[in-house]
């Protein structure tokens, strides 16, 4: 083991393991049944609108600003050549991108062996394929990767950021083309702004100056991609923004009414939100007919008008991204056409959240494993997780939002079941305490989740 003060670079073994490839197999196999099973029909989430979009784009050259753009590109990066696209021809893009989540999965788990495991070849190689077994047949992961929403693009793009970030003797071109790859992520979910500062700060060790030069070309690259397309948008059309619908999940989640508040205080689902459900899934759900400047101002105002709501929220909403996940459902046509109680629903919500469970609860062992073990490493992973939540605390959270980060945790798990000692050494110190807070905090999420849940349904 090397001592913590080194850079992440300077800990990692040159040495190779020779791995399966078998499991990335597995994830083509698993991936391709299901786009068998889906309908070209049946649109999922946010599908039809970045559809719409993109074949949009490829024919008019008109880019919609209520969406982040990445996506829609994509859609019309195929849509342009191949005008009679369908959508499910599009989504075969989608599983081929979430195969580059597979391989870069892959890159991770062997930076991680070799670091932290790397004294016996065999060890190093079975946590390797065991991780990428765990992506590969990770029931959220394949569901994401059905649909043309911006999930599984901008997964793709956090995962090649830590390969490059984590390369052993990364340098300021790694750097530069991980900045340009944040910038891009950015234009696909504007969420993960925070990303953009926590990243390059976290592979700071000694203030070196190398590393503050790296650093800087990061963050600089990054802002360069997301300030061209806000300044074109401003050019276009007079707004200085990568998206609309920026300003309209912060007033949906910030106004009288939020019809996901997750209160853990009070779990039970309100009469306003019930109803909120009701109009939702009977189509009579009346969106707000304001500008976004306007949506911007008015939440704004509530949140000055209601700190104390406000920071309530905020706590809901984290809980609210490690919950049970529903969106597996997408691959049954949703809740409101599969319904919740059906055979098939209850299939998929009891093997997406049987394993987000112990993906979520050995994964938090793990990570705080690896961070003893390597602090650079865990850092830097941590910092993805903190900068993906950042700004779910402020406008909107759902369970799906955690995709960013489910595969450094199941990382973490992994490393939990092939390093058993190393995590126990971990428990023995006061890390422990922490470790409890949070499983603590995790599972009164879980429960206030479930009761919400149950009664946001009970006049459905």
């Amino acid at each position: 083991m090397v001592r913590r003060g080194r850079a992440v670079e300077d800990r990692l073994p040159a040495f190779r393991t020779r791995t399966a490839l078998w499991p990335v197999g597995l994830a083509v196999a698993l991936r391709l049944a299901a786009w068998i099973v889906v309908p070209e029909s049946r649109f999922a989430s946010d599908e039809d609108g970045y559809f719409q979009a993109g074949s949009a784009l490829a024919v008019t050259g008109h880019q919609d600003l209520f969406w982040p753009p990445l996506t829609g590109w994509l859609i019309a990066f195929v849509k342009w050549p191949y005008p009679e696209a369908s959508v499910k021809a599009i989504r075969l893009l989608w599983i081929a991108l979430d195969i580059g989540c597979v391989l870069a999965v892959r890159a991770l788990a062997g930076r991680i062996a070799h670091a932290v495991l790397g004294g016996v070849p065999e060890r190093a190689a079975r946590y390797t394929t065991l991780a990428t077994v765990g992506y590969a047949i990770y029931l959220p992961a394949i569901s994401h990767a059905q649909f043309a929403t911006s999930e599984t693009p901008a997964l793709l793009q956090v995962l090649l950021v830590l390969v490059l970030l984590t390369r052993p003797a990364a340098g300021t071109a790694a750097f530069a083309t991980a900045g340009a790859l944040i910038g891009t992520l950015i234009l696909t979910r504007p969420s993960l702004l925070p990303l953009l500062v926590l990243l390059p700060a976290a592979t700071l060790s000694r203030m070196r100056t190398a590393e503050l030069r790296r650093g800087l070309v990061f963050f600089l690259v990054g802002a360069t991609v997301v300030g061209a397309v806000m300044t074109g948008n401003w050019i276009r059309a007079g707004e200085f923004t990568v998206s609309r619908n920026a300003a309209y999940n912060l007033y949906i989640g910030n106004r009288e009414v939020y019809a996901e508040d997750l209160n853990l205080f009070r779990p039970r689902a309100t009469l306003d939100q019930i109803e909120f459900r009701r109009q939702f899934f009977s189509g009579d759900l009346a969106y707000p007919a304001l500008s976004p400047q306007e949506l911007q101002r008015e939440a704004l105002a509530w949140i000055s008008a209601h700190p104390d709501v406000f920071a309530q929220r905020a706590i809901g909403r984290l809980a609210r991204v490690f919950a049970p996940k529903t969106d597996v459902l997408e691959l049954a046509g949703g809740e409101r056409a599969a319904g919740i109680f059906s055979p098939v629903s209850l299939a998929l919500l009891l093997t997406a959240n049987l394993q987000w469970a112990v993906v979520l609860f050995a994964g938090v062992i793990g990570l705080a494993s690896l961070l003893h073990l390597n602090r650079g490493l865990g850092l830097v992973f941590l910092s993805t997780i903190a900068g993906s939540v950042g700004l779910c605390l402020v406008a909107i959270a759902k369970p799906r939002y955690s995709f960013v980060f489910d595969p450094i945790l199941i990382l973490g798990a992994t490393l939990l079941v092939i390093a058993p000692h190393e995590a126990q050494a971990v428990l023995r110190r006061r890390t422990r305490w922490l470790l409890a807070a949070v499983c603590g905090f995790l599972l009164w999420g879980w429960t206030a989740w479930l009761i919400f849940a149950l009664s946001s349904r009970m006049h459905q």
